[in-house]
């Protein structure tokens, strides 16, 4: 068992591995197959060429304003306020350079989805921008959709047909409008499509939709380098004028939309900064009339030098009340000196009076008082008794009353003058006090001002801005490059398709054979038998191609064929392995039906006596006698069986002398047996061949399959060796465990194996190459059948 697995786990190693030379082999056994491989290829790569039209590549370079990399310069209004938003990214810029949008103006623009093609040769041209006729569609449909012919005849007029389900044919001037079952059309003659004129033009009409996606699908735009803002947009088109045309016509529609977009935007902000305005404008007026009010109301004009002012009032109205005080206290004292003294006629103080804030008519009615006391006063002393002295004496005592009467006025004056000062000092200090409370108010109220006012410059400034923006509006791009590529076409590329039919003209056969050889699970060569069996391999048996032949036998005395020579190299090593055991009897066997064992047997026994041995070949495939038939004795009553059930008793009966050759006999199987084990186990077939061995040299027995039919085994007894036959192609590469198990366990007397029906392309026979390359053959072929031996080992 163990070594069993030890087998499989070869085989399956063996299976999985190829080596160089088996390749090389699987190539030269099939190079006809590759031969036409190649043919193919290149007619498919040649009709490729000529039928696929060329392609060229134009691209163009965008550079994006990233605001995240600081390339945007853009004055916008508010945005300083904005934030983040309406940052622009050049990964959205891709989309928008891709957008469907964008694509549907390119094919309003340039009226793509209207295609004009000839026949150029194999080729299919597209006449964009050089047709000779052009046509314009009047209808407005967008689903409109189909095909036309046109040709410009030879009078001048355009002939249109080929209208799908229509037979509409019609021929008109150009320059004419002409109802179709397309709707109304313009037909008219392009100057520039002078190459194609007197061509069949078909014209195809795409619906919208399927034009602008057909033509989307084939833009190709990336970001060159992440770390910049650049971007490639890249078209491919079998027309390079259409190549650029589409890509100017993409970065074109996209400035536009990026310019009206800016433009909308600044249209919108412009009406709301105006309407806010008007609204501002209301709000600030009437802000700046509740402020006048206000400061009308209070008197408050301006807050802090009103206060300062109080409190400058406030000191001064102090002031004067204190003065105003003691002028009352001083004049009250006077009045009660003079009341005191009334009875005499004493002096007035005159000099407090003088710095009072007496009138001036009371202070010269106290300064002649005076005046007259000092005269009285003088003339008192000179004469008591004088008229005069009386008269004046009378006179000071009424302009003493006077002065009474007078300062007694002026006293209350002076406290009527006191009261009001107290009260416009009470209000100073009311005022003072409520100087805080109104300038809180008037703040309150000059805020809200303040900010309606600054709101409104602010807008102000901001609708200049916008102004200035909208005037200098412009894209979110730079354009760096427009279209450009080179004149030569990117596809097909000749070179490219050679080389392709050359790959594929190898990998195709190579890559057929190689997965035939892989799922191909019959036994293909002998090193797959000698990887698994251990049984000694006595040699190979080439295929016979020369042909049906009646009796099987093909082996011919003095023929020099592959399978002449295979049969006595058989032979030969027969003969090696009899020099240590005298080997007579030779049973051939296989593990299925269809392996060759008459035919080898047959022809080994026909080996045997061309070489002057005594040979005897005996039919003991009781079942199927093969061997019988194949000789014409289906019906011959003499054989085997009869032998041994015991209808002919004499050995001489059943045997068949020289019918092929004169040292081979043959023992056919005689009737067909309904009991062939039994028979083959009795006695009397152990003595038959023990007989035999005294009067041949060699016996063949051409047995049944071993692993069917359990005959082999029971004649293996009478045998001295055993040919156990493997067909290539025949036999299941797993069976080849069961040969190796009946190996190991010696189920047969000196078993080899022989390896059957090789295709030449799979086996190297040494004889063959040595035959093929002779002193008559040619140098170059000599040498080519070296190489070919040496790469078969």
């Amino acid at each position: 068992m163990a070594e069993i697995k030890e087998n499989n786990e070869q085989t399956k190693t063996l299976r999985r591995k190829m080596v160089f030379t088996d390749y090389v082999r699987l190539v030269l056994a099939n190079w006809y197959w590759f031969a036409l491989s190649f043919v193919v290829c290149f007619c498919v790569a040649k009709y490729y060429l000529n039928t696929t039209p060329p392609k060229y590549q134009r691209t163009a370079t965008m550079l994006v304003k990233d605001s995240r990399k600081g390339s945007s310069a853009d004055i916008t209004a508010f945005s300083d306020i904005m934030g983040g938003m309406g940052r622009r990214s050049v990964d959205n810029e891709v989309y928008i350079f891709r957008s469907r949008a964008v694509m549907e103006q390119v094919v309003k623009r340039f009226d793509l989805a209207t295609q004009y093609t000839t026949k150029v040769g194999m080729r299919t041209a597209d006449l964009y921008g050089r047709t000779p006729i052009v046509v314009s569609f009047l209808t407005e449909n967008p689903n409109l959709a189909g095909s036309f012919k046109c040709r410009l005849t030879k009078e001048g007029n355009i002939r249109l047909s080929g209208f799908k389900n229509s037979d509409f044919t019609t021929e008109v001037a150009p320059g004419s409008v002409v109802a179709t079952p397309m709707g109304d059309i313009l037909v008219t003659i392009d100057p520039k499509g002078e190459e194609f004129r007197g061509k069949e033009i078909n014209v195809t009409r795409y619906t919208f939709n399927a034009a602008t996606e057909m033509f989307r699908g084939k833009l190709k735009c990336e970001i060159t380098d992440k770390q910049a803002s650049v971007i490639s947009l890249s078209y491919v088109d079998e027309v390079p004028k259409r190549a650029e045309d589409i890509l100017n016509g993409i970065i074109d529609g996209y400035n536009e939309d990026a310019i009206k977009d800016k433009q909308l935007i600044s249209d919108l902000t412009e009406n709301f900064i105006k309407e806010r305005l008007i609204t501002l404008g209301e709000e600030l007026n009437s802000a700046d009339n509740e402020v006048a009010s206000f400061k009308q109301d209070n008197r408050l004009y301006s807050p802090s030098n009103e206060v300062t002012m109080g409190a400058e009032e406030l000191a001064r109205l102090k002031k004067e009340a204190l003065a105003m005080a003691a002028d009352i206290e001083m004049a009250e004292y006077i009045l009660n000196d003079i009341k005191l003294n009334h009875s005499e006629l004493t002096l007035v103080p005159a000099s407090i009076v003088a710095v009072s804030s007496v009138s001036n008519a009371l202070s010269t009615q106290i300064d002649t008082y005076n005046k007259g006391i000092l005269e009285y006063s003088r003339l008192k002393a000179n004469s008591t008794q004088s008229p005069v002295v009386n008269d004046m004496e009378q006179q000071l005592l009424l302009m003493r009353s006077n002065i009474i009467l007078s300062m007694e006025s002026y006293i209350e004056g002076l406290k009527l003058q006191s009261e009001a000062i107290s009260r416009e000092q009470n209000n100073a200090d009311q005022r003072l006090e409520d100087s805080p409370n109104k300038e809180k108010e008037l703040l309150a109220i000059m805020r809200q001002q303040k900010v309606k006012e600054e709101l409104f410059i602010y807008l102000l400034t901001k609708l200049e801005e916008n102004a200035l923006t909208r005037a200098t509006a412009n894209s979110n791009a730079r354009i760096i490059d427009r279209p450009y590529g080179g004149d030569s076409p990117i596809s097909p590329r000749p070179m490219l398709a050679y080389v392709m039919a050359v790959i594929f003209g190898f990998l195709i056969p190579f890559s057929i054979l190689y997965l035939l050889r892989i799922f191909n699970t019959k036994v293909r060569s002998r090193r797959e038998i000698e990887s698994v069996v251990r049984a000694p391999f006595i040699g190979t048996i080439p295929r016979f191609t020369g042909g049906k032949v009646a009796n099987g036998v093909v082996v011919k005395e003095d023929s020099r064929d592959t399978a002449s020579e295979a049969f006595r190299m058989l032979r030969t090593n027969l003969s090696f392995m009899s020099i240590d055991k005298n080997i007579k009897v030779i049973m051939t066997t296989s593990s299925i039906p269809h392996s060759g064992k008459t035919f080898v047997s047959n022809n080994l026994a026909m080996t045997f006596a061309a070489a002057g041995k005594r040979t005897l070949l005996v039919d003991l495939d009781l079942r199927r006698r093969t061997t019988t038939i194949n000789m014409g004795h289906r019906k011959d009553r003499r054989g085997i069986t009869s032998y041994l059930t015991g209808a002919i008793t004499s050995i001489n009966d059943i045997i068949t002398r020289g019918e092929l050759h004169p040292n081979l006999d043959i023992i056919y199987a005689g009737p067909h047996a309904p009991n062939p084990s039994e028979i083959l186990m009795s006695k009397s077939l152990e003595e038959l061949v023990k007989q035999l061995r005294e009067q041949y040299d060699y016996i063949i027995l051409d047995s049944v399959p071993a692993m069917a039919i359990a005959d082999a085994q029971i004649i293996d007894r009478l045998v001295d060796h055993t040919i156990y036959i493997v067909r290539q192609g025949n036999l299941e590469y797993r069976h080849l465990h069961d040969i190796q198990r009946l190996y190991a366990e010696k189920k047969f007397h000196s078993m080899s194996i022989l390896f059957n029906g090789v295709k030449r392309s799979h086996e190297h026979y040494r004889y063959d190459v040595d035959y093929r390359y002779d002193i008559d053959q040619p140098l170059l072929k000599r040498q080519w059948y070296k190489i070919k031996g040496f790469l078969k080992k």
